[in-house]
């Protein structure tokens, strides 16, 4: 399966604070491309709690592009492509509102929460947070760096992948009985742990 990973870490609680992007790029199972994008964040604000989450300073982005000044180089790799993301929710929703804050028209993609496909893929699992889920599945990674957790978020799509014999989102879709998420302009539909049953209508 071909895939790009996606991960966001925030100046503040804000969703449209966004201070750096981590993107992991999956062509075929195998993974092509890892990288991390600092942000700076607008308006220009950070607090404590999100500098101890993920270390990265006003300092250190303090001279890097917004993210609008990103997005010409950033919505290659998510147009027309499968993205996943852990916390899909957390991920789009922040993605979503900073480019309507930007009066960004949004992108059209397909998405995945590995949250949920691995809530259901391993439900024996004592944790589906990401850095339990690198424990579970023998994934090293630093937890927080963006780039890291996008590359973390791809390797567990891939182990289920891999474990279940599933080669295509259909198949993906079907076994698990998820609702695949959809962006597109002007609007997002949710990723759903289980997709909607379909009612048979009658026509009588």
């Amino acid at each position: 399966m071909d895939f790009v990973a996606i991960d966001f870490e925030t100046a503040t609680s804000e969703w449209t604070s966004i201070c750096s992007m981590g993107i992991c790029v999956v062509e075929d199972n195998k993974i092509k491309e890892v990288k991390e994008l600092l942000v700076r964040p607008t308006p220009f604000k950070f607090n404590d709690y999100n500098i101890a989450i993920h270390g990265i300073t006003p300092e250190m982005v303090y001279n890097k592009p917004t993210f609008d000044e990103y997005w010409e180089d950033i919505k290659p790799y998510l147009e027309n492509r499968l993205v996943v993301a852990h916390n899909a929710s957390f991920d789009i929703g922040a993605l979503r509102k900073t480019l309507e804050m930007f009066n960004i028209e949004l992108p059209a993609f397909d998405f995945l929460c590995t949250v949920k496909l691995s809530q259901k893929a391993y439900p024996e699992f004592p944790s589906h947070k990401l850095n339990n889920l690198g424990e579970s599945l023998g994934i090293d990674f630093s937890h927080h760096t963006a780039c890291d957790d996008a590359y973390a978020c791809a390797m567990v799509l891939l182990h289920i992948l891999r474990d279940f014999d599933i080669n295509s989102l259909q198949e993906l879709e079907e076994h698990f009985e998820i609702g695949i998420g959809r962006m597109y302009p002007g609007y997002v539909e949710p990723c759903r742990k289980n997709r909607a049953k379909k009612v048979a209508k009658n026509c009588n």
